[in-house]
Formats: structure tokens, C-alpha cells, sequence
């Protein structure tokens, strides 16, 4: 039985779930909408309107040029992912992926008979890819890279002279780049110099968007796949026909409303960065070492070298403290690693790194 389900009140940091009250206008708008009557069939490459604003969107962020033709509406972001993997990339294709990092890359690499390599960055780099790593994704045989930036989890920001080298090493191979960039509007120091993967100009470019995490819009499923290549996006569009159908033109109208308000991603920068900094200090007076995030809410952290048995630590904190936090096992087999995510409210936040710190105290050595 669920400790949840015994009345035990579990704080969760170990999910990506933001607790950030939605802006009621994006609320107001959807049932606007669906009482208006857009609930029938729509276009499967998603509402003309939205397409328009996520362009104007892109466009005013990178200082690109992006068509609405060039966008493919989505239920959430993975489902861009795996439209990307199942339908333009052929079985057996070499995947490269930079870890630690979200462990859907290799789950939906591995489901779809495609070859995950992963090129694993180190804690004593702060997890940017060192010229050693450079070098050896140079000389590896790829057909398709996924660059995640910033990273889940460890909310590093690779910087643009890497990615301009990585796009560079990519082109030269004729690879496919996919750009997972649904983190970047959560960077602490603002977007202004973002290297977003359309800025390169590299045709074979998809990039990955999403309102789940700039938006706090997670429960609504709604993201975008953006690439240039027109044929890429006929494609994918053939095939959503026989998959979902389109996603609702209501949730579409509350993503424009969210897209036309520029103000929400900064507000919930703003309450991002203040979170993570309550955890940072709490996780700093507890022992625990890690490289400070350039942007989303997750700290990476490495414990503490008296612990033996990661999981058994995780799975005591749950059962004894009522914290759940996410092994680093998961973002790469980084056994020494915890990721912990600030999504909860403030107040949980203070109370969960008052327990973790006491928790450490009572375990501890000596």
C-alpha cells in the first residue's frame, strides 16, 4: 500500500512537477473555448493561431526566423521525442546523448531498436563536455545527436562555443541534431544569449519545445516540435493522423493565451531560482556536494562518502522522513548522485531540508 494512501504526507522532490498556481486567464480561455464549441477534429499539425504564436514566440526569443509552417503541435514534448525516434529515424540508427540526463533518451532509443551511445560528463567538470569528450564525439560513427540544454539533472547550461562545436562536429557527419529545449526559459540569468539549435541554421535541426515547465502547464500536455525541413514535418504530420488524431483546439487556445503573456516565464523563473536556492542551502549545510544550476529546479547532488548504499539511503529518507528524492542511477548509472528537484512550494522546501539535515545528523559517523 502507498505510504500517500496510509495518510503519511510525503514531500516529492523527486519529480519535475512544478507546484506553481496557473495563470487563471490560461484557465478562463480553455473553458472559454471548449463552451464556444472547439471540441471537434482539428488539423493535425495543430491550430493555425497557436503555430502563429509560437512562431512570433521563437522568433522575438532566438531572433530567428521560424514559419508556422515549420511547427508541429504536440501532446507534451515526449510525444515529440518519440515521433522524432520512430518515424525519421531508422532502426539501428547510432544515437549519441550526452549523461547524465533524462532516462527516456535511452528507454525510447532502446524500444525502437535504435543504438544509444552515451558519452558521460563528469561532477569534476561541472557537467559540460570536456575537449575529451569533444574529441571523441568527433571521431564516433552517429547518425543522430540529443543535446538536452540545460540539463535534467543537473540544470547545467552547455555553453554556445560547445554547442556551436557540437553543431559543427554534427553537420560534418550529416547527422541529425535534436535539441530538447524545454528547460531554456528557466534560466536564472535570463535567455538573452541562449544558444538555441535554430540559431545554427543547420537544416537536419529538430528542436523540442514545451509549456510544461516555463508555464507551470504540466497537466496539459502541450508542446511543439520545430526543424526547417519541410518533408520532416509532412511526415510527422501523416503519421499523427493515425496516432492522436490532433491535440484539442481548447488546450491550444490556453497555450496561446500563456504565449501572449511574456510576463508568466519570468515569474516562474523567479520563483524557480528562489526555491532552488532554499534547497541549495539546505543541501549545503547537510553535506551534501554539487555544482550550482544555471537553470531549471533540480539539484544533482554527491553524497556524502560514508553512504555505502544509495538506494537504501533513498529508500530509509521516504520511510523514516516522508522525502522522496530520485536516484542518480536513473539519469545514467551515476550511483553516487541524488537529484533533487525544488518543484514543491516554499514552505515544503523548508520543511523537507529541515528533515533531510536531520536525517544526515542521526546517520552520519561518529
Amino acid at each position: 500500500m502507498l505510504l500517500e494512501e496510509k495518510g503519511i504526507d510525503i514531500i516529492h522532490l523527486e519529480v519535475g512537477d512544478p507546484e506553481i498556481d496557473i495563470n487563471k486567464k490560461i484557465i478562463e480561455t480553455m473553458c472559454t473555448k471548449a463552451r464556444e464549441g472547439h471540441t471537434h477534429y482539428s488539423s493535425p499539425q495543430g491550430l493555425l493561431e497557436f503555430r502563429m504564436e509560437v512562431s512570433s514566440y521563437l522568433n522575438e526569443k532566438f531572433g530567428v526566423i521560424v514559419s508556422p509552417d515549420d511547427i508541429l503541435v504536440t501532446p507534451g514534448s515526449k510525444t515529440g521525442l518519440y515521433l522524432t525516434l520512430n518515424f525519421l529515424i531508422k532502426p539501428g540508427s547510432k544515437i549519441v546523448v550526452f549523461e547524465p540526463t533524462w532516462s527516456a533518451y535511452r528507454g525510447l532509443s532502446e524500444s525502437l531498436n535504435l543504438i544509444y551511445i552515451p558519452l558521460k560528463t563528469r561532477y569534476e567538470d561541472r557537467w559540460i563536455p570536456n575537449d575529451t569528450l569533444l574529441n571523441k564525439l568527433e571521431s564516433l560513427d552517429y547518425d543522430v545527436i540529443i543535446l538536452l540544454n540545460p540539463s535534467n539533472p543537473t540544470g547545467k547550461l552547455i555553453p554556445s562555443k560547445i554547442v556551436e562545436e557540437i553543431v559543427e562536429i554534427t553537420r560534418k557527419k550529416n547527422a541529425i541534431l535534436i535539441s530538447d529545449e524545454v528547460y531554456f526559459e528557466t534560466l536564472f540569468k535570463g535567455v538573452e544569449d541562449y544558444p538555441a539549435a535554430l540559431k545554427y541554421d543547420y537544416e537536419k535541426t529538430i528542436s523540442l519545445y514545451s509549456l510544461s515547465k516555463s508555464h507551470a502547464m504540466t497537466g496539459f500536455r502541450l508542446g511543439w516540435i520545430t526543424t526547417r525541413n519541410k518533408v520532416w514535418i509532412d511526415k510527422l504530420v501523416r503519421r499523427v493522423q493515425y496516432i492522436y488524431t490532433n491535440v484539442p483546439e481548447f488546450i491550444q487556445y490556453a497555450g496561446v493565451e500563456a504565449l501572449r503573456n511574456r510576463e508568466i516565464p519570468n515569474l516562474t523563473r523567479r520563483i524557480y531560482r528562489k526555491r532552488v536556492d532554499i534547497l541549495a542551502k539546505g543541501l549545503g549545510e547537510a553535506g551534501f556536494q554539487f555544482v550550482y544550476p544555471d537553470g531549471t529546479f533540480y539539484i544533482f547532488a554527491k553524497i556524502h562518502e560514508w553512504i555505502s548504499d544509495t538506494d537504501y539511503f533513498i529508500s530509509r529518507l521516504l520511510y523514516e522522513k516522508g522525502i522522496a528524492v530520485a536516484p542518480g542511477e536513473s539519469f545514467g548509472g551515476y550511483r553516487k548522485f541524488i537529484r533533487f528537484s525544488a518543484s514543491a512550494s516554499e514552505e515544503r522546501l523548508e520543511k523537507a531540508v529541515t528533515k533531510i539535515k536531520e536525517f544526515v545528523e542521526m546517520n552520519k559517523p561518529g
